[in-house]
Order: structure tokens, then C-alpha cells, then sequence
């Protein structure tokens, strides 16, 4: 294909084709300005006020930044690790106390655009959707050094469309950063061995070490980047030492922040995070969770007494916990790698796109795995016929979903591959086109034969979970929490409504209505006195019958027994209002609110 440049470098392909990407970055900009103005009012943006998530820990990083602690790390010290140690021992077993949890890069991305916002959290998200829509570019740029222009304008309109990016570039989370520093990191190696310029060999270290802030897995490349480099100069091996040291150069000066900061606060030099142990030991123990996040596994304390959550040990251990059956270890890297294949979308603890789609219609019209991902498999078979131009991309493949089996798989863990996939699709979809125009029907047919062949198993096998598990209700309910405390109570009853329907087509959740039931009680009884302050009693009577039929099933517990006498007693019911307190007094006949309901009989007594 690379014949097609010959055609798109004249000056008037290059203005098409920049208005082509002027087009695609509009396009991509509009459908996340849309995405940003759906979810402004809803539940999404605000998940971390009511859970404890990866997201609250970004938020209170940033936080903790801003107050002046510039240079300290930041600690969760969340109820299952305080189950299993004190922090003192936490601290040893993540190596020293000053290391950072994760890399630091996106905290302080935050926090600075907190300073120039003034502390906005609507204009943090803005900020990432509006570089996000810029991805597209760098998408272009890599898929035409390896390809041609036309997979590169095919690439980048993928990527302005695809769905999950979209959604996480919206959240605050880490995970839409990789995606678009990677790529970038690769666009500048690429481009420097086709210069051969120090400059460009430095500029491209310097992208490496933004990549490696952003997140550690980059780690698992840079040896692999090395090897690249030998294969690309050989015989003349001078050559790579020379683009090697340049690399090496851009790459420290990047880092020198955090190693000074290190050198700094006595931390060991070259830490970077201490999430490695938890890590691993959550997707790989024996009783661990591969795919998605639902349970810490009970090895873990074992596990970390035992290595002291070093590096070796830590992985020893966890393979102990297999007691020799290594087959059980296969198959669940084997569950991994179905992940990897499945369409659907593995929600995480924190954010779900399936969620998403309910809150931001827009996600309804974008692009999504299940159809980028068969059309990546037939792209990577055709890219091997130019494999030695492509090899870069192959280690960094190979790399990343190294990277991700070393921990659980999940939706936005998955994000880091489909760069890459998007590349190949374009490539698919470029070749096919071509097919089709010279009238190649067999071949046209059988490229296509593949692709849906890739989309059955990926439909049909690959999912490794039940189907309601990719509908966490969790999110139902920390959303109606969000509502009930802005006082929106008619929209946390919708998300408690909506649970109850999702349970009706996927019975894994039915466990989880039935525990929401106290949830929706107190949010009808706090409804209720809502509509009762202003005026509103028969909305407010309706409102308090349908938080007792919800209390139903909590009889034993005396505060919905509280809510519905007190309620009652507003209402000018007396009747109602003395069996309910009556019954409260039955659960808990001492305490302030005991005093204060028998003072409530009295006057219904009277």
C-alpha cells in the first residue's frame, strides 16, 4: 500500500487529507461535547461521592496536592486492608512509605487543571474529552509511517467514533491517558528511525518516559523498544547504540521530576508504584477474580506475610496457592485471554460503560469492540505481508497483553489494545475496499468469511462471565444514592426501579434488589417528608405506603419502624403512627430516639 502516498503527498492530497482530519477531529469533538452535556446532570460524574473507587482516590490525590503536600504520596487504606494489616505493615510490604501508589502523572494532571479552573470538576472532564478528540491525529500519523494515508484517515475516524473512549475520556480515571501517550510514544519512535536524527531518537525518549508516568505497564516495552532497536540497525549494531543512548537521554530527562522528587523524600530512585503485589495476587491467586473486580481474595494476607510483597516472592507465593495444580492456573489465563476476545464490555469496581450507555444515549451511535476487534484480526493477518515495517507494533502488542494477564481484565484495562486493533481495522477495511473496486470477489469474500467468523466466537464463545454480571447493579444503586442526597428523589427511585427490571431479564441481580429494598424505604420516607414541608400530602401518603411495602422485608430492623410512625404522626394518622412506633419501641426500648417517640405516644395519647 505505500505506493498510495506517491498519490496523497502531492499538495493537493495533503489538503484533502487535512480536511479530512479537520472533519474527523470535528465529528469526534461534537459526539464528547454531547457525551459531556448527557451525563452533566446525572449520577456519572459523581460515583466517587458514594463509593470508595478508584476514581475517589484520583479525586483526594489532586485534593491533597492542591493543600501544598506537592511532593507526598497518596494512601487508601481501604476496610479490607485494614482487615488484613495495619498500615505500618502496608507500608513495608509496598517497599517504603513515600512510593507513590500508582504513577503520578494523571494526579497532578488533575490538580492542574483544578488551579486553572478554579476547582471545577465539569471542566477536568472537558479537558479530557477535548484531548481525546485530538487521539485521532496521533492514530493517523502512526497508521501512515506504517501503512499509507488512507489506512491512516480510515484509523483516525475509528478512533474519534469508538465508544469507550469516548466514555472513559469522560470519567475520572487514568485509563484514557494510555491509549493516546503509547500510540504517541510509538508514532515518535517510528519517526526517528525513519530520520535517524539524534533529535527525533531524543524526542522519542522523552515520549517513552510521559508514557511511563502515565502508567507503569510501559515497563514490559522499554526492554522490547531495545531489542527493536538492534533489529532495525542490524549489522550495524553502532547505529543502535548511538539511537539507543539518545533514547536513553530523553527518556532520564522526562523522568528526572520524579527521580528528584524520590531523591527528595527518600524513596527508592527508580519507584514508580506499589501496586504490583495487589495486583497480581487479585487476578493470579488461586481464589483470585481474572476478569472483572468482585472480591479480595482471602490468600491475599497470606500471601503478602509470606514475600513481604517483594517483587519474586510475591509471584512464588501466589503460584503456591495452586498446590501444584498448574492446569487450574492455565485455564484461568485462559479466562484472560476469552476476556481479551469477548465483545462485551467487563465492568470494573468503579465505572461501567454498559452504565453509560443508559445515561448518555450518544454511546448508543459509536462504535464498540465486538466490531473493531474482528475486523483487527483480519487487518493483522494482512499487515504480515509488510511485517518487517510493522514489527514495532507486534512487540508493543505483545507487550501490553503481556501487561494486562498480569493482573484481572477489565473494560477499561482493555483500552490499552485497541489503539493497535484500531490500526488493523483500518487496514481491513482499506484492503477490502480495494477488493471490492477491482472486482477480486473471492478474496473479498473470504477477508469478510473471516471477520464474521472472529465476530461469532466472539459473541458466542469468548464471554467468560454470565450475562447479568456484565450488568453490575451496583450501579444502580450508588446512583440513586447520589440523587438521594441532592434530595432528587424521584430520580434514585427510577435507578432502584430500573435495578428491579434488569433483575427480571438476569437473575444474578435478584440478590442485589432484594438487599436495596431498605435503600428505596428510606429514600420514599425521606421523599415523603420532602413532599410533606411543602404541602404535598397525598404525594407524600402515597410516598410513605410505598416505603413500608419496601420496609416489608426488613421487620427486624427498628429504624424503618422510626421513619413510618414519625411519617404517619405528620400524616394526622394516629392509628398507623402508634403501631409503627409501638413496634420500634419493641426493637430498641432505650436510646435518645426511644425518649423522643414515647414523648410522640404521649401526644397521641392525648
Amino acid at each position: 500500500m505505500r505506493d498510495s502516498e506517491t498519490v496523497t503527498d502531492t499538495a493537493e492530497g495533503m489538503g484533502a487529507i487535512t480536511l479530512a482530519l479537520i472533519a474527523i477531529v470535528g465529528v469526534g469533538l461534537i459526539l464528547r461535547l454531547l457525551h459531556l452535556w448527557m451525563i452533566s446532570d446525572t449520577a456519572v460524574p459523581k460515583i466517587h461521592t458514594v463509593v470508595e473507587s478508584d476514581v475517589r482516590t484520583y479525586w483526594n490525590w489532586a485534593q491533597q496536592i492542591l493543600t501544598g503536600h506537592f511532593l507526598d504520596p497518596y494512601h487508601t487504606y481501604s476496610e479490607y486492608m485494614q482487615e488484613i494489616a495495619p498500615l505500618e505493615t502496608w507500608y513495608r510490604w509496598w517497599g517504603g512509605k513515600e512510593i507513590f501508589r500508582t504513577a503520578p502523572l494523571y494526579p497532578y494532571w488533575i490538580a492542574g487543571l483544578l488551579v486553572l479552573s478554579g476547582g471545577s470538576f465539569t471542566f477536568v472532564l472537558f479537558a479530557q474529552l477535548l484531548v481525546g478528540a485530538l487521539q485521532p491525529l496521533v492514530l493517523f500519523g502512526l497508521a501512515r509511517r506504517l501503512f499509507d494515508a488512507r489506512v491512516g484517515l480510515v484509523a483516525a475516524a475509528l478512533t474519534a467514533g469508538y465508544g469507550p473512549f469516548i466514555f472513559y475520556q469522560g470519567v475520572l480515571l487514568r485509563d484514557w491517558l494510555p491509549p493516546l501517550l503509547e500510540p504517541l510514544a510509538l508514532l515518535t519512535l517510528v519517526r526517528a528511525r525513519d530520520s535517524r536524527r539524534g533529535r527525533d531518537w531524543l524526542q522519542a525518549g522523552a515520549a517513552l518516559g510521559l508514557a511511563l508516568l502515565a502508567k507503569e505497564t510501559v515497563l514490559l516495552f522499554l526492554p522490547l523498544v531495545g531489542l527493536w532497536l538492534l533489529w532495525e540497525h542490524w549489522p550495524g549494531w553502532r547505529r543502535a547504540v548511538r539511537a539507543g543512548a539518545y533514547l536513553m537521554t530523553g527518556l532520564v530527562l522526562c523522568l528526572s521530576p520524579l527521580l528528584l522528587r524520590n531523591a527528595l523524600v527518600g524513596a527508592p530512585l527508580f519507584s514508580l508504584s506499589n501496586r504490583f503485589a495487589q495486583s497480581f495476587i487479585e487476578a493470579n491467586a488461586a481464589d483470585g477474580e481474572p476478569v472483572g473486580y468482585r472480591a479480595v481474595p482471602a490468600t491475599m494476607k497470606q500471601i503478602l506475610e509470606r514475600s513481604d510483597g517483594k517483587l519474586v516472592p510475591t509471584i512464588r507465593e501466589t503460584l503456591r496457592t495452586y498446590q501444584g495444580d498448574y492446569g487450574a492456573l492455565l485455564r484461568k489465563q485462559f479466562v484472560k485471554l476469552r476476556a481479551l476476545v469477548d465483545a462485551r464490555e467487563v465492568p470494573g469496581e468503579a465505572v461501567s460503560f454498559v452504565y453509560g450507555l443508559e445515561v448518555s444515549p450518544v454511546l448508543r451511535f459509536t462504535l464498540r469492540y465486538g466490531l473493531v476487534f474482528s475486523l483487527g484480526v483480519a487487518g493483522f493477518f494482512l499487515s504480515l505481508r509488510t511485517w518487517r515495517r510493522q514489527r514495532l507494533l507486534y512487540l508493543y502488542l505483545s507487550a501490553a497483553v503481556g501487561g494486562l494477564l498480569f493482573g484481572a481484565i477489565q473494560e477499561r484495562y482493555r483500552l490499552i489494545v485497541v489503539s493497535v486493533i484500531l490500526l488493523f481495522s483500518a487496514l481491513a477495511l482499506v484492503r477490502l475496499f480495494e477488493l471490492v473496486r477491482e472486482k477480486r470477489c473471492g478474496r473479498a469474500v473470504g477477508g469478510l468469511g473471516l471477520i464474521l467468523g472472529v465476530a461469532f466466537v466472539q459473541h458466542v464463545w469468548a464471554p467468560p462471565l454470565r450475562p447479568g454480571v456484565y450488568h453490575r447493579g451496583d450501579y444502580y444503586l450508588w446512583a440513586a444514592r447520589v440523587y438521594a442526597s441532592e434530595n432528587r428523589f424521584d430520580r434514585a427511585v427510577g435507578e432502584l426501579e430500573r435495578l428491579a427490571k434488569k433483575a427480571h431479564q438476569y437473575p444474578e441481580l435478584a440478590g442485589l434488589v432484594a438487599g436495596s429494598s431498605l435503600l428505596e424505604g428510606d429514600t420514599r420516607a425521606r421523599w415523603a417528608q420532602h413532599l410533606l414541608d411543602e404541602g404535598k400530602r397525598d404525594e407524600a401518603r402515597e410516598q410513605v405506603e410505598r416505603a413500608g411495602e419496601a420496609y416489608a422485608s426488613h421487620a427486624h430492623l427498628s429504624p424503618p419502624w422510626y421513619n413510618l410512625g414519625v411519617l404517619y404522626f405528620r400524616l394526622d394518622e394516629p392509628a398507623k403512627a402508634k403501631t409503627y412506633l409501638d413496634r420500634f419501641l419493641a426493637l430498641e426500648p432505650e436510646g435518645p430516639r426511644a425518649d423522643q417517640v414515647r414523648r410522640l405516644r404521649l401526644r397521641l395519647n392525648h
